[in-house]
């Protein structure tokens, strides 16, 4: 859906991005990670031309987006900044409906997807009439998704897109975020400095170190004892074990002999970091899982 080939970003004597290749499929949920000033931004941006390549080519769809019309292009990809960058005297409803109206759609065709819009990213409809200075941080981020999703594009973009809220709504907005994307396939593009954020919501992540691509892969498979150092370093935490466990499910390890018959329960669709704290709280080292159980070397096993 998006690739990246060779891909080099100058800005005067500053070389923001380096011969990067990069490919990301469709359906996939993308996160960019790295320090700042890694280009991660940067990185984005190049695939709705927000930003232009000093070498190499960027290819969505299977064409080269230098050869298309940027408006055009822009419309065709939904974008979310970390502002929200809503229209302060446009009510909620119009917001929504700027990419839509610009491409011709008629009133009750635009109502009609504002609606269904307000209702995916659970607000009430009653806001729809409001203006951008009457909601929370959170209703104007959920707003911010809604337009960009107004046009149905089949790709997302989104720098920083939590990092103004607030640590509770950041959560509610992480899981809106994956039910979204599992409801609708989109392929995302997620810049983010969270590294908590990039391994909790991403299917492929990427690490960007001085403008170049240091680590790609799936979440797990980059904290575990194997994976560059770096991306280790940055995506661990410094807990890069616990890290990983809490990414896999904790079926992954659970074993066909049945667990005693009092020992702790572990409910369906708990990862392994869920087993460990279980065990933890409750001393044991053997749970109940499934008509199986799940043993604390297996857990400790898959840390590694």
């Amino acid at each position: 859906m998006i690739h990246f080939e060779q891909v080099s970003v100058r800005f005067g004597e500053t070389e923001a991005l380096s011969t990067v290749d990069l490919q990301v499929a469709e359906g996939v949920l993308c996160a960019l990670v790295g320090p700042s000033g890694s280009g991660k931004s940067t990185l984005m941006k190049l695939v709705n031309r927000l930003v232009e390549p000093s070498a190499g080519r960027v290819l969505v769809r299977g064409a080269d987006v230098a050869r298309q019309n940027p408006a055009r292009l822009r419309r065709s990809i939904g974008y979310v900044m970390q502002s929200t960058g809503l229209f302060p005297h446009r009510s909620v409803a119009a917001n929504i409906g700027t990419v839509p109206r610009l491409l011709g759609w008629d009133r009750a065709r635009i109502a009609a997807r504002v609606a269904a819009l307000l209702e995916l990213v659970q607000l009430d409809p009653g806001l729809a009439q409001r203006l951008p200075g009457a909601l929370s941080g959170g209703q104007a981020q959920r707003v911010g998704l809604a337009r960009a999703l107004a046009a149905d594009p089949d790709i997302l973009l989104m720098d920083e897109p939590f990092g103004a809220v607030d640590p509770i709504t950041r959560r509610d907005l992480r899981a809106e975020l994956r039910r979204i994307h599992a409801e609708t396939g989109k392929t995302i593009l997620l810049v983010t400095h969270d590294p908590e954020e990039a391994l909790e919501l991403a299917s492929q992540v990427v690490v960007l170190r001085d403008g170049a691509v240091v680590a790609d892969g799936a979440p797990a498979a980059l904290v575990a004892e194997d994976a560059p150092e770096f991306a280790r370093i940055l995506l661990g935490g410094g807990q890069p074990g616990l890290r990983r466990l809490s990414l896999l499910p904790a079926e992954v390890a659970r074993d066909a002999r049945p667990a005693p018959a009092d020992a702790p329960a572990l409910a369906a669709g708990a990862t392994l970091a869920d087993a460990l704290s279980r065990m933890a709280e409750s001393g044991r080292t053997v749970l109940a899982l499934g008509d199986g159980s799940l043993r604390l070397e297996a857990v400790l096993a898959r840390g590694r």
